[in-house]
This record gives C-alpha cells, structure tokens and sequence, in this order.
C-alpha cells in the first residue's frame, strides 16, 4: 500500500504543467475578446452620437461638422486606442436615398471614375453616410497564436439632416 502511495507523488504537479499552458491561452484569449468587445461598444456609443450632431448641422464656435463629428466618435474610444490613426471616419453627402440605393463606387479602391455623393457632412435636408473604421493591434497579442494580428471595426450610419424649414 505504502509502495503505491509513492508512487503517486509529483502526479498532481506534472498534471498542473501540463494544463497550465491551456489555461494561461483561455483566459488571456478571454480578456482580450471581452476587451475588444468593450471597444466595439465604444464604437457604436460614437457612432450614435456622431450621428446626432451631424442631424443638427450645429456646432460650437471654431468647429467644423467634421471636426465634430469625429470627436464625438474619438471620446468614447480613445480609452482603447493609442493614437488618433487607428481612427478612421468617412462622410459622403447625398440628395436623395436614390443615390444610396445605387451604392457608392468610390469607396472600391481603385475606382477613377464620377463619384455618386460628395466628401462632408453636407447642409440641411442633405443625406449623409457616415463610415467609422477602427483598425488596432490586438490587446494581449495571445490571439496571434489564432493568426489574428489585428481587429478590424466597423459602423456605418445614414441620416438625413434636419431641414431648415419645417416639414
């Protein structure tokens, strides 16, 4: 009896070490998606309400729309970026929803020809669409074990601006 006792010995410590590595990747993985997942929140907090400002067409004194549109994204996600870069936001102005129905060929790289909206936030009664693009390294790096190097966000945002004169 005593013999199979000493036998067992160190069992528990060779178990640990070999689980341990799967353990360390499962829970870094998991901070890191519920990280990613935050910023992904954050993302659409601005989104909604880069939206809002932009349906107003006002803003503070010495600020352009775009300048405020793109802060109100950048304060809720500058938490989770390291520079204004990994930042992208986009706005096309249209006439009317039949432009956007037809898609937009400007935003396939490489296309030379007329675009369909123009670049801004436009004016009263204008139908803009807004892109936010986010692009950053992952937080802990333990996902480049899956071949993920970087996440990839995205919101886009159609409103029509409030008109000038009441419907």
């Amino acid at each position: 009896m005593k013999r199979c006792w000493r036998q067992q010995r160190g069992v528990t410590a060779l178990e640990f070490a070999l689980i341990l590595p799967f353990l360390f990747i499962l829970t870094f993985g998991a901070i890191d998606i519920g990280m990613e997942t935050m910023l992904d929140a954050a993302l659409e907090r601005g989104a909604e309400a880069a939206a809002r400002i932009g349906v107003t067409v006002q803003t503070t004194a010495g600020e352009t729309s775009s300048q405020a549109v793109y802060q109100a994204v950048w304060q809720p996600v500058s938490f989770w970026l390291s520079s204004q870069s990994q930042l992208t936001v986009s706005s096309y102005t249209y006439t009317s929803y039949a432009q956007l129905e037809s898609g937009e060929p400007c935003l396939t790289s490489g296309y030379t020809g007329t675009c369909t909206g123009t670049s801004g936030t436009g004016g009263y009664g204008s139908i803009v669409r807004y892109q936010f693009n986010i692009s950053r390294p992952t937080f802990t790096g333990i996902l480049k074990l899956l071949n993920i190097q970087l996440y990839s966000l995205q919101r886009t945002v159609i409103v029509q601006n409030e008109s000038l004169t009441a419907p």
